[in-house]
């Protein structure tokens, strides 16, 4: 009867009997109070599968499991909704005194309406205060 040391098993490529790879040991499971020894396997679906050691067929310089275990396949979080700016014209802007600015730039006090920025397209802020539309993605006023 050969004997594997701890120290070389961890580490160790773990695979089925049909060669696909399950993953690499990570470390030994001691049952407290008896049990069957096992192997706690890190797959290649960064999950922890654990495999107790009747399961194994062959130990070398990989492991060799007697039955194929099916991985358990790590669920996908949620996709965050991608932003999708409304598409609409940019007013043309209008020359003042040689600056450029959008018609939109100045609105009667109390009037919000949509508009997107000229330059990334997104939807911009009017801003009270200074009666301008400011684009957060640009960082700047339009």
């Amino acid at each position: 009867m050969s004997s594997i040391p701890r120290g070389k098993l961890i580490g160790m490529s773990v695979y089925n009997p049909d060669g696909t790879l399950i993953g690499t040991i990570q470390d030994i499971e001691l049952p407290v109070g008896g049990g069957e020894i096992g192997l706690q396997i890190l797959s290649k679906f960064n999950t922890i599968e654990r495999v107790s050691w009747s399961m194994v067929a062959a130990a070398g310089d990989i492991v060799i499991l007697k039955e194929k275990v099916e991985l358990k396949q790590p669920e996908q979080p949620p996709t965050a909704p991608i932003y999708t700016p409304t598409v609409t014209t940019p007013p043309q802007p209008q020359q003042r005194g040689g600056i450029f600015t959008a018609v939109t730039s100045k609105l009667p006090l109390g009037k919000k309406e949509k508009a997107v920025c000229p330059t990334c397209g997104r939807e911009l802020s009017w801003i009270e205060q200074y009666q301008r539309w400011y684009c957060y993605n640009c960082g700047k006023y339009v």
